[in-house]
């Protein structure tokens, strides 16, 4: 029987460690993509809060795109999901202030 090589036994150890190297990095560099896309996320969420109709709008036309990412779990998805479902659910049972509206309080009002 052959033994190998001290050269031989060498070159493993060193193929290993590269590759253990290149996975690290991998590992590395989807875990910041993921960062950045909760960041996105994120303010897009900020955004669909907000007060203002047309900044809340923003916030949805681009929240599609940002949660449409691969990086995003089916968890997360899910939970992307219930917040969309919530604030659409709150969004219907708050009756939209028109001019209309707020001109037939002004006639009613006995002052």
């Amino acid at each position: 029987m052959t033994c190998i090589g001290p050269s031989w036994a060498t070159l493993i150890v060193g193929v290993l460690a590269v590759v253990g190297v290149a996975l690290t990095v991998r590992q590395r560099t989807v875990a910041d993509k993921r960062a950045q896309a909760w960041q996105r996320i994120t303010w897009c969420l900020e955004r669909t809060t907000s007060a203002d109709p047309a900044e809340a709008e923003l916030g949805w036309d681009i929240y599609a795109t940002v949660t449409d990412s691969p990086l995003i779990t089916t968890t997360e998805q899910d939970v992307l999901v219930a917040v969309a479902d919530r604030s659409a659910r709150r969004a219907l049972a708050e009756p939209d202030e028109t001019e209309d509206t707020d001109n037939q309080n002004e006639q009613e009002d006995p002052r």
